[in-house]
């Protein structure tokens, strides 16, 4: 009777070999993924995010002054180059991806005198702090923007498609 078992066994743990992997290659294949963009879209009128924005140092902010001038939002070909810096350095986090997060935050650019970025600042929350956090990380890879004001308010757009 063991002989019998053991053959059964074997037969069984045979079949199973051989029709697992078919069984298994017939499942439905899970849906794909949803396409990931970050797309920068043209800032709002400075005006409709003025409320948001302090030009007047906290007594901890170490940085550098600036003449009380209001910032203004990059335009036309500043825009563009500023953009194009940012969307080399720009991902979309994998963790907002999986939540289904979207936002646009507005940076507040601080320039020296040559253009050169100094410091970058949340001008006005996108809501989630991930989106923030990315756009502040993509922001330090601008490098330098010749021409434009010492402060500027950039846009930065999280969309998904």
């Amino acid at each position: 009777m063991p002989l019998h078992l053991a053959l059964l066994t074997s037969l069984a743990l045979h079949v199973l070999l051989i029709i697992g992997p078919i069984w298994l290659a017939a499942q439905p294949p899970p849906p794909p993924a949803p396409a990931i963009a970050a797309r920068l879209l043209p800032a709002p009128a400075p005006e409709a995010i003025a409320e948001a924005v302090s030009t007047t140092a906290s007594p901890a902010d170490t940085r550098p002054q600036h003449p009380a001038v209001p910032p203004r939002r990059l335009q036309g070909a500043a825009l563009q180059r500023a953009q194009a810096a940012l969307s080399k350095h720009l991902f979309y986090p994998p963790q907002a991806v999986a939540q289904g997060l979207e936002g646009e935050v507005i940076l507040l650019l601080s320039l020296a005198e040559n253009g050169q970025l100094v410091s970058a600042a949340i001008a006005r929350s996108s809501g989630h702090a991930i989106l923030d956090q990315a756009a502040l990380d993509a922001a330090r890879h601008i490098g330098a923007l010749p021409g434009n004001p010492r402060q500027t308010l950039f846009p930065v757009s999280f969309r998904l498609q």
